[in-house]
């Protein structure tokens, strides 16, 4: 059998309830464990701090409520020059 990805199933939850979440939630952020909306938070360090609170050290999933999701680029890094010679 294979192994899921970590946090493939919050993902998709986020995924399916993202409409709901940007007209109520909007700039929010969202602690997703499972298919479990624990809890909404205005700043990110709110809802790490539950996170650690409720689950321990395990993998949760905490994403900003925004529209469309900026992609950061770093050049070094696509052109394959993170690696600096020994």
């Amino acid at each position: 059998m294979e192994e899921k990805s970590v946090l493939v199933e919050e993902l998709a939850f986020f995924e399916s309830i993202k409409g709901k979440l940007l007209a109520s939630n909007k700039d929010q952020y969202v602690l997703i464990k499972g298919n479990n909306l624990v809890g909404t938070f205005t700043t990110f360090e709110e809802a790490y701090k539950v996170g650690v609170e409720k689950f321990g050290n395990v993998p949760f999933l905490i994403k900003q409520v925004i529209e469309k999701e900026q992609v950061h680029r770093i050049p070094a890094l696509t052109f394959g020059l993170g690696r600096a010679p020994i």
